[in-house]
C-alpha cells in the first residue's frame, strides 16, 4: 500500500493560536475554564481535561475569580457583556478570521443592510456571526435556501453576504454567482480562510489520485465533514475517523494507493498515529520492501542509529583535535547515548505516547530485550571507560546518573523548586547540548592522554552547534505534544520562530569558530568542511517552518543523517591528506 499525505493536514492558525493558548494559561495553574468545547477533537479537549483546564456550558457555570479561554470560533457580544461584568480573567482565543466576520457583520447592522450567513446554523461560530448582525440576518446553507430568501427581502434593502470561514468553497462560489445575479448591488466578503481554501483544493485533487482517503479529525468537527464531502464528490471512498480503532483495516487493506488528510482541529500527533496504523496494514502483505523497512525501524526505534551517529560525531571531533581515533572512544559514546536515551524513553511513557505512539507501541513489543540492552549499553560504556583511566570513567558515570536522573523526581511536591531537572524550563535542549559535548568532544582528551587546546574549545563549540540545534528541531516538531504534557521546552517559551533564531546564532557561532581556528592555525582544514554540517543543520531548521513530514522513522533518519555525514567528511578530508 502507497500513503499519500495531503501537504495542508492538522490545525489551522486559528485552532493552533487557541490550543496554545488554553495549555500555556494551564502551565501557570488556576481555575481555568473554556466557554463551550475549545475545538471539535475530543483527544485534545481529554488532555486539556487531564490539565485542569474544565469547560462551562454557559457563563453562570464559571465562578468568580476563575480564568476563562473563549473559543476560536468566537462569541456573541451579549456574552461579552455578562463576561466582562463578571470578576473573570478573560483569554481571547477567538480566531482573527472568524473576529473578521464578526466585524463585517456589526458593520452591516450599522448600515441596515441585511446579512445573508452562508454556514451551518447549528455552529457555534454561525451563531456567533448571525449575534453581532442583529435582527436582520439570515442563514443558509444552499443554493435554494438562497433563492427563498433572496425572494423575501425587499428590493430597497441592502444586502451582503458573508460564510463561515470553513465553509465548501465551491457551494460558496455558486451562491455568489446567484446572489449577482438577482442583487448585483449586493456586498459580498470573501470570509473562507486560506487554509480551508487550500485544504479542500488539496483533498480535491488527491481525491482524483486514489481510490481511498482517510480523513482525521473529530466526528463533531464540520470541516472534516467537508473534507469527507469533497473526497466523496471527486469519486474517492471517504474513511472519515477520529482515532486508528475507526480505521477498517480490512476494506483499506484492498487498496494500493490511500490518500490521508485531516481536518484543522486535528494535532500533528494524531495524525501520525493514523499514518503509524496504515503503515502497519501495508506491513502485513509481507513484501520484501516491508521486510527491510521493518529492519530499518528496528534500528531507528531502538536508538541505534543515534548512537552510531553519536559515534560519528566523535570520529570527526577528534580528528578536529588532532587526535588519533579509537574504537574504543567511539563505543563508550555510542553505548552511552544507545542505554541512556532507551532508558528515558521508558521511564516517560505518557509524553511518548502522545508525541510518538509507534515508538510506545514498539517499546512495549520488545520491552523486556530493550531494557535488557540499554543497561547492557550503559553498564558496558562504564567498563571500558573505567579500563581508559579514573577521569574517563568519573566523566561517563556523572553523564549517565545525570542522563538516568533528568526524569526522576527529585523533591517532594510542596517545594518551590522543580521537583524534577526536566521541569527546570528549556533544560531538555540545553543538558543534552552540553552532555553531549562533555562525552563526544572533551571525553577523548584524558581517555587518550592528550593535553586540552584551542582545537578542543572549537570541538566542544562544533559538537554543542550540531547536538542543539538537533534537540531543537525534534522540539520545534513535538511542540504541540510538549504543550500538552506540560513540558517546557525552549519552543514552548519562546515560540517556534524565536527558537530558530536561537538555533541560527548557535549555528552561526559555531562557524565562525570553525573558520577563525582554521585562520589561527588551531585546526586543519578539516574544520573548513565541517561547515557543511552546519549549514545542514541550518536547513532542518528551516524545513520546520512546516509538518513536511509525518513519518518518524524517516523525519529521524534525515535529521541523524548529518551525525553520520560528519564522520564521512572527517574521515575523506583525512583519507586526501588535508590534515
Amino acid at each position: 500500500m502507497r500513503i499519500k499525505l495531503a501537504r495542508t493536514s492538522g490545525f489551522c492558525y486559528g485552532v493552533r493560536r487557541a490550543v496554545n493558548l488554553a495549555f500555556e494559561a494551564a502551565l501557570k495553574g488556576g481555575n481555568l475554564y473554556t466557554l463551550g468545547e475549545l475545538i471539535h477533537n475530543p483527544q485534545v479537549l481529554e488532555i486539556l481535561e487531564m490539565r485542569g483546564v474544565k469547560v462551562a456550558e454557559g457563563v453562570e457555570d464559571i465562578p468568580d475569580g476563575a480564568s476563562v479561554i473563549i473559543r476560536s470560533h468566537g462569541v456573541s457580544p451579549q456574552i461579552r457583556r455578562k463576561l466582562a461584568k463578571r470578576n473573570l480573567d478573560i483569554i481571547d482565543a477567538t480566531c482573527p478570521k472568524v473576529a473578521r466576520v464578526q466585524m463585517l457583520a456589526e458593520r452591516a447592522a450599522s448600515a441596515g443592510r441585511h446579512l445573508i450567513v452562508f454556514g451551518d446554523r447549528d455552529h457555534s461560530e454561525v451563531k456567533g456571526i448571525a449575534a453581532h448582525a442583529g435582527k436582520k440576518v439570515s442563514i443558509v446553507k444552499d443554493l435554494r435556501g438562497l433563492r427563498r430568501l433572496l425572494a423575501k427581502i425587499p428590493a430597497d434593502r441592502g444586502v451582503t453576504m458573508v460564510a463561515q470561514t470553513t465553509q465548501n468553497i465551491e457551494t460558496w462560489s455558486r451562491l455568489i454567482e446567484t446572489l449577482r445575479e438577482v442583487r448585483p448591488d449586493a456586498e459580498v466578503y470573501e470570509t473562507i480562510c486560506d487554509a480551508t481554501y487550500r485544504r479542500q483544493q488539496e483533498v480535491r485533487k488527491l481525491a482524483r489520485e486514489v481510490k481511498a482517503l482517510v480523513v482525521v479529525g473529530g466526528f463533531a468537527s464540520g470541516n472534516t465533514r467537508r473534507l469527507a464531502e469533497i473526497a466523496e464528490e471527486e469519486g474517492a471512498r471517504a474513511f472519515h475517523v477520529e482515532i486508528e480503532a475507526d480505521l477498517d483495516k480490512h476494506e483499506l487493506g484492498k487498496y494500493k494507493t490511500v490518500g490521508v488528510t485531516a481536518g484543522a482541529s486535528t494535532p500533528s500527533w494524531m495524525i501520525r498515529r493514523i499514518l503509524h496504523a496504515l503503515e502497519r496494514i501495508r506491513e502485513r502483505r509481507g513484501s520484501f520492501v516491508s521486510f527491510l523497512a521493518s529492519v530499518w525501524q528496528f534500528i531507528v526505534r531502538s536508538n541505534l542509529l543515534v548512537a552510531y551517529g553519536a559515534a560519528g560525531l566523535l570520529y570527526a571531533a577528534t580528528r578536529l583535535q588532532g587526535i588519533e581515533p579509537e574504537l574504543t572512544y567511539q563505543w563508550i559514546v555510542a553505548a552511552y547515548i544507545f542505554g541512556t536515551h532507551l532508558l528515558n524513553h521508558f521511564t516517560d511513557r505518557f509524553s511518548t505516547q502522545i508525541k510518538y505512539p509507534a515508538r510506545m507501541e514498539f517499546y512495549t513489543r520488545y520491552r523486556r530485550l530493550l531494557l535488557t540492552l540499554g543497561v547492557l549499553g550503559l553498564t558496558s560504556s562504564l567498563i571500558v571507560a573505567y579500563i581508559l583511566g579514573p577521569f574517563t570513567f568519573s566523566l561517563i558515570f556523572a553523564m549517565s546518573l545525570l542522563g538516568l536522573v533528568y526524569r526522576v523526581q527529585l523533591f517532594e511536591k510542596r517545594q518551590v523548586w522543580p521537583r524534577r531537572l526536566m521541569d527546570i524550563p528549556g533544560s531538555k535542549d540545553l543538558f543534552l547540548g552540553i552532555a553531549w559535548t562533555v562525552v563526544i568532544a572533551i571525553l577523548v582528551v584524558p581517555a587518550s592522554d592528550s593535553n586540552f587546546s584551542p582545537a578542543t574549545g572549537i570541538a566542544a563549540l562544533f559538537v554543542f552547534g550540531i547536538a542543539f540545534t538537533r534537540s531543537l528541531v525534534y522540539s520545534i516538531r513535538d511542540i504541540q505534544g510538549d504543550r500538552m504534557v506540560g513540558r517546557e521546552t525552549i519552543p514552548v517559551l519562546i515560540g517556534e520562530k524565536n527558537t530558530r533564531r536561537l538555533g541560527l546564532a548557535v549555528l552561526m557561532i559555531a562557524a565562525a569558530g570553525l573558520i577563525a581556528a582554521y585562520i589561527m592555525g588551531w585546526c586543519s582544514p578539516m574544520a573548513l568542511f565541517f561547515l557543511i554540517n552546519l549549514v545542514y543543520g541550518l536547513i532542518l531548521l528551516i524545513l520546520t517552518r512546516s509538518e513536511w513530514l509525518y513519518s518518524d522513522v524517516l523525519f529521524e533518519t534525515i535529521v541523524e543523517g548529518n551525525l553520520i555525514l560528519t564522520q564521512i567528511i572527517a574521515y575523506v578530508v583525512y583519507l586526501a591528506k588535508l590534515t
